[in-house]
C-alpha cells in the first residue's frame, strides 16, 4: 500500500545529513537549504517567499529537536531577522548566519544575534576568507568549516585547518561539514571539533581492513531473507531457536517493550506471532548492524544504515514495487561492507538479493539503480540531481518527505 508523503519535509526544504558528535553518536542533522538560496537571497525578491522558506526550515528543525537531537542550518541573516515570534527558535538549534546585505548593518546584526541567543540558539558564521570580509560583532558560538583550500584535502590538511581555526578562535566549538568520507571524519573528530558531517555514498571497507562475516551475521542475514521471502513461520521460529543468544535477546526485547500486556512471553513461537513479520525484520536488521566492529562513528553509521533501508522501502512502496522489503535489504546492503568491514560479495551472497538489487550495487546499472541514485544525491546535497531523479517517485517534495520519515524512530 503506498505511503502518503505526509508533512514531515515541508515543501522547498532541502535534504538532511547526519551530524556526528565527538563521541561518535548521532547528534542531529544538518538541514541543507541550497547554496543559491543562501548565497544570493536577492533572487527571492518576494519577502513572503523568503519568510515561507525560513518557516519551513525552522519547522523541520523543531521536529528534529523534539526527537532530542540538534539541528543545524545556514540561512541568510536577513531571512532570520524577518522571523516574527521567538517561538520559532528553540534550544538545540545551530544557526549559521549567511552573509548578505545585513552584514553591513552592525546594530541590526547585533540585535539579531542577541535575540537568537536569548531563545537558546547557538549562532555561528563562516570564518573570513579575505582580510576585508565583514563579520558579525563578537565571537561565534561555533564555527562551521568546509573543505580546506588544499588540492588533496586529506586528513593532514583538515587537521591543519582545525588547528589554525582553534588558534584564531580559542574556545569556540568547530563544526566540520562536507568531509569527503567516514575515515577522514573519524580521524579529525575530536575536540575542539564538536560535530561533523560527511558524504558516505557506496560504503566500502578499505581492503586492509576487510574481515570475514561472523557466524551470527550469516544467521541474521539468512533470517532476513526468510522474512522478505515470506517463508513459513515455522521456518522462522526454527532459525531463531537455533541461535540461543538471538532467542534470549528477542524475548528480552519484547518483554521489556511491553509487547504483551499483563504477561511475559516465554516462547519464540509467541514472540514471532506477537511481533509480526514487519517489526521482526526491522528488529533483525537492527541486530545485524549492531554487530559492527568498534569504530569512532559506529553509532551514527548504524543509524544511517537503518535510515537508508527504511527510505528505500518507503520509495518502493510508493512506486508500487511488489516486494518493497527487498529494497529495505538493498539500502541495508549499501552500508554492510563499511559496517561489518566485509567484502561486498560476501554480503550480497548472504543476503541473496534479487538480481536487480545486485545489479544496482555491483554494476551501477539496472532498474533499481534509480533508488540508490536518488538516495546518494540527497546525501551529497546535490539537489539538482535529486530533483531530476525524483520525477518517477512523485517529485522532490514527496521524496524529501519519505527521507524525513525514514529517520523517525521506530
Amino acid at each position: 500500500m503506498p505511503v502518503a508523503p505526509a508533512t514531515l519535509a515541508p515543501a522547498g526544504l532541502g535534504a538532511r545529513r547526519p551530524l556526528v558528535a565527538a563521541s561518535g553518536a548521532l547528534a542531529g542533522f544538518e538541514f541543507y537549504v541550497g547554496a543559491s538560496a543562501r548565497q544570493q537571497p536577492q533572487r527571492l525578491a518576494d519577502e513572503a517567499a523568503s519568510r515561507a522558506r525560513t518557516a519551513n526550515v525552522l519547522g523541520a528543525m523543531r521536529l528534529c529537536i523534539n526527537q532530542k537531537l540538534v539541528a543545524l542550518a545556514e540561512l541568510p541573516a536577513t531571512w532570520l531577522a524577518r522571523c516574527e515570534g521567538d517561538g520559532q527558535f528553540l534550544p538545540g538549534m545551530y544557526l549559521v548566519l549567511g552573509a548578505d546585505a545585513m552584514f553591513d548593518d552592525s546594530d541590526g546584526l547585533t540585535e539579531l544575534i542577541e535575540r537568537l541567543r536569548n531563545a537558546g540558539v547557538r549562532v555561528g558564521w563562516h570564518p573570513p576568507l579575505r582580510p576585508d570580509d565583514k563579520l558579525p560583532p563578537g565571537r561565534p558560538d561555533f564555527l562551521p568549516m568546509e573543505a580546506p583550500d588544499h588540492p588533496a584535502a586529506d586528513a593532514a590538511a583538515w587537521q591543519q585547518a582545525v588547528e589554525d581555526a582553534a588558534e584564531r578562535w580559542p574556545g569556540v566549538h568547530l563544526v566540520l561539514l562536507d568531509l569527503p568520507d567516514v575515515d577522514l571524519m573519524e580521524a579529525v573528530l575530536r575536540p575542539p571539533v564538536a560535530l561533523a558531517a560527511c558524504a558516505v555514498g557506496m560504503a566500502t571497507a578499505p581492503a586492509a581492513r576487510v574481515l570475514a562475516l561472523p557466524p551470527q551475521a550469516h544467521r541474521l542475514l539468512r533470517l532476513l531473507n526468510r522474512l522478505v521471502r515470506d517463508d513459513d513461520s515455522a521456518l522462522l521460529v526454527a532459525d531463531i531457536k537455533s541461535d540461543a543468544a538471538l532467542s534470549v535477546r528477542l524475548l528480552q526485547y519484547l518483554n521489556s517493550a511491553g509487547a504483551s500486556v499483563g504477561r511475559s512471553l516465554e516462547s519464540i513461537d509467541q514472540a514471532v506471532m506477537v511481533l509480526g513479520r514487519d517489526a521482526l525484520y526491522r528488529w533483525v536488521a537492527q541486530m545485524l548492524v549492531r554487530l559492527s566492529p568498534p569504530r569512532p562513528a559506529a553509532d551514527a553509521l548504524q543509524a544511517l544504515a537503518l535510515s537508508r533501508a527504511r527510505f528505500l522501502e518507503l520509495l518502493g512502496r510508493a512506486a508500487g514495487e511488489p516486494n518493497p522489503g527487498s529494497l529495505y535489504l538493498l539500502g541495508l546492503a549499501s552500508m554492510l561492507p563499511l559496517l561489518l568491514q566485509c567484502n561486498i560479495d560476501d554480503a550480497l551472497a548472504s543476503l541473496q538479493l534479487p538480481p536487480q538489487a545486485v545489479q544496482a550495487l555491483r554494476a551501477d546499472d539496472g532498474p533499481w539503480l534509480r533508488y540508490l541514485a536518488v538516495m546518494y544525491a540527497l546525501e551529497r546535497h546535490d539537489m539538482v540531481a535529486a530533483e531530476a531523479l525524483s520525477h518517477s517517485f512523485g517529485g522532490l517534495d514527496a521524496v524529501l518527505a519519505r527521507s524525513a520519515q525514514a529517520w523517525l524512530p521506530n
